[in-house]
């Protein structure tokens, strides 16, 4: 008979026919690993034999900060799962990983190699003592012989020179090994501190009707681990689409290694609150107002699946040299899930996550996002063209937020943020500055004037920008500038010139989008009047 059994955690009376269970400490593995944005799902195997009756299991050597909640068992065999409970091991702490074992080997071998140093000095320092308690090299009755004075002091001379050297060079290693040790010392010290802590346990009772054999699968939540979205985005040149790499960066110090695990990771927060929220009535009184707001949710659906990576053809060693395959990544090895509200990444590979907080960065994703490319000028602000990417079809991939490392010609150009909140259908990346486009602002005498009519003063200002391209091949350029906006009707201001840009009445922004072949120039004029009492003052230089 086989039984598949899914219970959650029980609390229940402990009944007096489980103080008769046989009990047994399981030996299990980790398995699978669900990475949460925060949180982490851990799912350990075990196979077990049972002998008649109940017996309670003991699943030993867990994370202390395990969520009791989230126990889950499941078995397969011919056995009854009668109760899961779980409880705080005070006596055992956590087990020691394979860092830390190496580490106070490391110590181990230091401070051997420091006593012997110092046995050492020790030998020298009698040997020095005994030269010179024998400095007497002849008698009362015969005297010194010159010939073994000077055999004596040389000998004298060049011992204790050796002497002197073997010490000197036995201080400075123990200067260093001091140092070593001091170091190791204070980062066991740091990491004893976690494991220090105690473990947990899971308790399961079981019930079979005949002795036999079975497996069982313990799954349990814990919360100091998690990961988050970085994003790489790749530029080849201006006529290629970008390449959009998705990286988790991937952490935990939940007090067990990961070794060797299957790994899923899930844009899933099980922290995070799922009950709806409720719109309460909202009140208003003079003075004072009364309102309950609840909490936004935020579901992330698909992602794409990567197209299949090209194998290349045999080739001479030339040819192999200059065409080698680009080196596969975990996205060659991952699958995309998507689930009612959270997508999860299935990676084929094992890894190993050990337990120690650093951040391990796992490529998950590749595509390519279709983009046009301009550039862009605000001569106001820089008189510096900017290449810009726009990217469009992001959207498409429901992305979570995260910072963008930004690579154009294989070339690192600075960061951006993606806030899927608030970014457009449009995604506009910052490819750095052209120096070979030149743009120059200077204002226009005539178009500077100053002069009061009747109660009012007119103001007018004006300017040029001249933009040249000094590329071999032509350019779409976006320049910016702007006319002033008034917030008082008192303040009247006139567009004079604009040299055919698209005006925003609403925000007084410019904008000329220029197509300019090589060595080509242009000018282009801008100016406005403001028209305000003339016994008040306004501010537009």
């Amino acid at each position: 008979m086989k039984r598949e059994i899914m219970i959650g955690l029980i609390c229940f009376m402990v009944s007096p026919v489980l103080f008769s269970a046989t009990t047994r400490e399981v030996s299990t593995t980790i398995k699978e690993v669900t990475v949460y944005l925060n949180g982490a799902q851990i799912t350990r195997n075990a196979n077990i034999e049972l002998v008649k009756g109940n017996t309670m299991l003991t699943f030993a050597g867990l994370p202390e900060n395990i969520d009791p909640q989230s126990i889950q068992v499941k078995g397969q065999g011919n056995f009854t799962v009668l109760s899961v409970m779980h409880q705080i091991n005070y006596l055992t702490s956590q087990k020691k990983s394979r860092e830390v074992l190496a580490m106070e080997d490391s110590l181990k071998m230091l401070e051997d190699k420091l006593m012997l140093n110092n046995s050492m000095l020790q030998v020298f320092k009698s040997e020095e003592e005994l030269l010179a308690a024998n400095r007497n090299i002849g008698s009362n009755e015969k005297g010194v012989v010159v010939s073994e004075l000077k055999m004596a002091a040389d000998f004298l001379r060049t011992r204790m020179t050796e002497i002197k050297k073997e010490q000197l060079a036995l201080a400075k290693q123990n200067t260093l090994l001091t140092e070593k040790i001091n170091r190791l010392h204070n980062q066991l010290n740091t990491i004893n501190t976690t494991l220090s802590k105690p473990t947990s346990e899971i308790l399961v009772t079981v019930d079979a009707p005949v002795s036999g054999s079975g497996m069982i699968q313990v799954t349990y939540a814990v919360y100091n681990a998690g990961w988050y979205p970085v994003y790489d985005i790749r530029a080849i040149d201006v006529s290629n689409p970008v390449s959009l790499a998705y990286n988790a960066k991937v952490f935990q110090q939940t007090g067990e290694d990961w070794n060797n695990v299957r790994m899923k990771l899930s844009t899933a927060d099980p922290r995070q609150r799922g009950d709806k929220p409720n719109l309460a009535s909202w009140y208003l009184d003079f003075s004072h107002a009364y309102g309950t707001f609840g909490y936004e949710n935020v579901m992330a659906p698909s992602m794409a699946k990567r197209a299949e990576v090209p194998r290349p053809v045999m080739m001479d060693k030339e040819e192999e040299a200059e065409m080698l395959e680009s080196a596969s990544t975990a996205a060659n090895y991952t699958m995309v899930s998507q689930h009612q509200t959270n997508l999860e990444f299935s990676i084929k590979i094992p890894y190993d996550i050990p337990s120690d907080n650093k951040q391990y960065t796992i490529h998950i994703q590749e595509y390519k996002l279709p983009a046009t490319y301009q550039y862009y000028c605000a001569p106001k602000l820089d008189r510096d063209a900017f290449l810009m990417a726009r990217v469009t079809g992001w959207e498409d991939y429901n992305l979570l937020p995260g910072e963008i490392n930004l690579f154009f010609e294989d070339t690192y150009v600075g960061k951006s943020m993606l806030n899927v909140r608030t970014t457009s259908d449009t995604l506009d990346l910052s490819l750095g500055r052209d120096k070979n486009i030149i743009i120059t602002r200077i204002r226009l005498a005539d178009y500077t004037a100053d002069k009061v009519i009747g109660n009012n003063r007119q103001e007018t200002r004006g300017w040029e920008i001249t933009v040249r391209n000094n590329k071999k091949q032509p350019v779409r350029l976006l320049v910016e500038d702007q006319f002033p906006v008034s917030l008082n009707k008192e303040i009247q201001i006139e567009a004079v010139e604009y040299s055919g840009a698209a005006f925003n009445k609403e925000t007084g922004k410019l904008q000329w989008l220029l197509n300019l072949e090589p060595s080509q120039d242009k000018k282009l004029k801008a100016a406005f009047t403001v028209k305000y009492p003339k016994d008040r003052q306004v501010s537009i230089d």
